[in-house]
C-alpha cells in the first residue's frame, strides 16, 4: 500500500486528509441512519393520540349500568358480553390475572340474563347445554365473527360463585378495557403504503432499503475518495 506514512487507522484521531475525509463520511452516514431510525420513533411518540376501538366506546356506553343498575336491559348486557369476548379474543396479549377478571365478568353477565329457573345451571360445572344457553343469551349466531366468539365462550365461561361481580373485579374492569381497547395512533399508523400501514412498511422494509443504500453510497464515495487522495491498495 502506497502512501502508508500518511494513513492512520485511528478513527478518532486521524492524521491524514484521507482518514479525516473517511471519518467525516462515516459519521455523516451514521447520522443519517440514526435520524432515519430514532427520528421516526420519536415522531411516532410525539404525534401519538389515544384512539379507542369501537368496542371500547360500546363498553363506556353500558358501563357501569350493567353491574350497578338492576334495570339494565338485556341488550346492554349482550353488548357488555361481546366486548368482554373481544378482549378475551386477544388471548396471548392478555395477562392471566386480567383473563380471570374478564371471565368472571362474562360469566356473571350471562348468569344475570337468565330467568331465575335457569340460573342454577350456571352455578355448577358447565356442560354443553349451559354453553349453548350462554351463546343464545349473548345473541351470537353461527356467521362471521360470532363463530369465533362462540368458541371463546366455551373456553371463557366458568361457574358463577356469587350473584354479583366482586368489588375488586368491578374496580379493575375499566382499566383493563382501556389497556386493551385504546391504542396510540397517528398519521403514520393510519396511512397505508403498498397495502401496509406506513409505520410498518417504514420499519420493516424502508429501513432495510436505506441501510443497503447507505452501504452502497459508502462504497462509491470511498472509491472516489481513494482516487482523489491517490490512495491505492496493493494487491
Amino acid at each position: 500500500m502506497t502512501n502508508s506514512d500518511k494513513y492512520n487507522v485511528n478513527f478518532f484521531r486521524p492524521m491524514s486528509d484521507h482518514a479525516r475525509a473517511n471519518r467525516k463520511l462515516v459519521l455523516t452516514l451514521a447520522i443519517i441512519w440514526a435520524v432515519g431510525v430514532f427520528g421516526f420513533q420519536f415522531a411516532l411518540m410525539l404525534l401519538n393520540e389515544p384512539t379507542p376501538e369501537k368496542s371500547y366506546t360500546t363498553f363506556e356506553s353500558v358501563w357501569p349500568a350493567v353491574v350497578e343498575d338492576a334495570s339494565a336491559t338485556i341488550e346492554m348486557k349482550q353488548d357488555f358480553s361481546r366486548v368482554l369476548l373481544s378482549v378475551l379474543g386477544k388471548n396471548i396479549a392478555v395477562k392471566d390475572h386480567h383473563k380471570a377478571i374478564l371471565k368472571e365478568a362474562l360469566s356473571w353477565a350471562v348468569y344475570s340474563m337468565q330467568a331465575d329457573t335457569l340460573k342454577n345451571v350456571f352455578q355448577k360445572e358447565l356442560d354443553e347445554k349451559s354453553i349453548q344457553t350462554a351463546v343464545q343469551s349473548i345473541g351470537l349466531t353461527s356467521t362471521g365473527m360470532d363463530r369465533i366468539m362462540i368458541d371463546l365462550v366455551r373456553f371463557s365461561l366458568q361457574k358463577v360463585e356469587n350473584d354479583q361481580i366482586s368489588a375488586e373485579s368491578k374496580a379493575a374492569l375499566p382499566d383493563i378495557m382501556e389497556l386493551y381497547l385504546v391504542h396510540n395512533q397517528n398519521i403514520f399508523t393510519k396511512a397505508r403504503f403498498l397495502g401496509f400501514p406506513f409505520h410498518y412498511w417504514y420499519t420493516a422494509q424502508f429501513l432495510l432499503i436505506m441501510f443497503v443504500f447507505l452501504c452502497l453510497t459508502y462504497a462509491v464515495v470511498t472509491d472516489k475518495m481513494n482516487k482523489r487522495f491517490d490512495f491505492v491498495e496493493e494487491a
